[in-house]
């Protein structure tokens, strides 16, 4: 077990920066759960926060060890849409603890989504038996209600139980440990704006491994429909911008004009996903009404974004777009 005391690791082999979502009970949950960890590395464990959750730095008496990484005002683009302007927050929380890591290898944790007891030590033998970039882990739901089990379907339905062990397409950042080699190569790319997607595309060629060994249970506070069709929306949206950046106008304008058969095709493949693994379709035959919906609102977000990346007069990358539902 590892005691997060005030005494400082030097050469630390594992940095975990801890992303404030929910904060409050949910912070504190996920820091005693990295505090007990078994047999963990020489680990430091930041929590980057800028002025609108000041607050969380009042945790700072009760876990001495961690450090908790002021980043003062983050400017958003868009203080109307609540939910896009949090996910920048996010990503730039995101992108502060990554310039401030030191270890030789960088897990990202999200505060609802809590480690299991063996997950650092799991991380750095992984990676150790691995030449991937990134290695990803499984993630198991401690959600309750329909709306908050159809969020977690569509969100990480990918990587519950059983998850095979093998290459992937698709890594998710509340449960993700680099190379920080690897991430140096691409610093450019989340040096003020962490995103999974722009980031992860970039290292697909040295490789993204999914484990089922390292746990995190991914555990929402209350949610309200109301609550989650605004996240759909505006983290749609955030997505069709990152993919519209990478491709040219005119296949922007083609998704968007094809936005209509994406819901059918991304509750297809969830489905499909869910029998490939071996999962009983009653566990997910119940969220299908809440499922589509969502499906229904991330569409929208992801042509509005699209659109937006087609309007903008900016440079693209030749990183192919792909789709994270």
């Amino acid at each position: 077990m590892i005691d997060l005391s005030p005494v400082t690791v030097m050469s630390p082999e594992l940095t975990v920066i801890v992303t404030v979502v929910e904060g409050g009970a949910a912070l504190v949950r996920c820091l005693d759960a990295l505090s007990i960890q078994i047999d963990p590395p020489a680990m430091e464990v930041i929590v980057p926060y800028d002025d609108t959750i000041a607050a969380v730095n009042g945790l700072q008496p009760r876990f001495p060890g961690v450090r908790f990484l002021a980043l003062g005002c983050i400017t958003v683009p868009d203080t109307k849409a609540d939910a896009f302007a949090q996910h920048v927050r996010y990503d730039c929380r995101r992108a502060g603890g990554l310039r401030a890591a030191r270890g030789r290898l960088v897990g990202m944790l999200e505060d609802r989504g809590w480690p299991r007891a063996d997950w650092a030590r799991t991380m750095v033998l992984l990676h150790d038996s691995l030449p991937h970039a990134a290695v990803g882990g499984a993630i198991e739901s401690g959600a309750e209600g329909i709306v908050r089990k159809a969020v977690f379907f569509c969100d990480f339905g990918r990587y519950e139980q059983p998850v095979p062990n093998s290459d992937a397409e698709y890594l998710s950042d509340i449960n993700i440990c680099y190379k920080r080699t690897a991430l140096e190569g691409v610093r450019s790319l989340w040096e003020q704006r962490y995103q999974e997607a722009t980031v992860n595309w970039a290292l697909r060629r040295q490789g993204l491994h999914l484990s089922a060994q390292p746990r995190v249970v991914q555990q929402r506070e209350a949610l309200s429909l109301r609550q989650a069709l605004t996240e759909r929306v505006q983290w749609g949206r955030t997505f069709g911008q990152v993919r519209g950046r990478t491709t040219s106008r005119s296949s922007c304008i083609l998704r968007v004009a094809a936005a209509p058969l994406l819901p059918p095709l991304l509750l297809l493949r969830h489905i499909r996903k869910q029998l490939s693994l071996g999962r009983r379709p009653w566990s997910f035959v119940s969220v299908m009404p809440a499922t589509i919906v969502l499906l229904l609102f991330w569409t929208i977000g992801e042509a509005i974004g699209e659109l937006e990346a087609a309007c903008a007069i900016t440079p693209r990358s030749n990183n192919p777009g792909v789709s994270l539902s």
